[in-house]
């Protein structure tokens, strides 16, 4: 029997990783205590609010979806790096399950007072458990992304999305690495004079 009949098509694969890496992700983020939705009851698919507010990072996207998507950008390189021996499919399963995990370290305590102490979110909770599965998704979205545009196309279009936020909110990936790293008191009052 040819085993090439057998085989579901590339992008069953794909999705069958990002299926059960979010169910898995979701069980230990319920395990966690971590709320399925907003706790304020709002349906709303998306957010518009970044900063004091208590719907961020509560529902399915919000101005922080871009960042993760720019985790997805970040994967595909290193991934692309540490992997470059195995092919996209295992490249793009390190990346699920490296920012699944990232999901579930960011909900947790330590993180989340960081996050508060560190920067201007002062008002951060952690995530729902339908935020954090909008970032897994941002997440793959934004390794098909670099996938397809490659490394060159990619480094623009993360620098893009970076200065793109911090105009916007006055935030972006790499600031908020920075500060969770090295909180440095200028950033946070300029982020806060929003």
């Amino acid at each position: 029997m040819n085993l090439e009949l057998v085989r579901a098509p590339k992008w069953y694969r794909y999705a069958a990783v990002f299926l059960v890496t979010a169910a898995a992700m979701t069980i230990i983020l319920w395990a966690l205590g971590r709320l399925w939705w907003c706790k304020l009851g709002d349906g709303a698919i998306y957010v518009n609010e970044a900063w004091n507010s208590s719907h961020t990072s509560q529902h399915f996207l919000d101005p922080y979806t871009f960042t993760h998507i720019l985790h997805g950008v970040l994967f595909f390189w290193i991934a692309g790096l540490l992997l470059s021996k195995y092919g996209t499919f295992w490249q793009f399963t390190a990346a699920i399950v490296a920012e699944a995990g990232w999901e579930v370290l960011e909900n947790t305590n330590f993180i989340i007072e960081k996050y508060r102490e560190n920067t201007a979110s002062l008002d951060y909770f952690g995530d729902s458990i339908a935020n954090s599965i909008g970032d897994l998704a941002a997440c793959a979205i934004g390794f098909l992304v670099a996938l397809k545009f490659g490394m060159w196309r990619s480094l623009v279009f993360f620098l893009v999305v970076e200065i793109f936020l911090l105009i916007w909110i006055r935030d972006s990936l790499l600031l908020n690495i920075l500060m969770l790293v090295f909180p440095l008191d200028g950033v946070k009052s300029w982020q806060m004079s929003v």
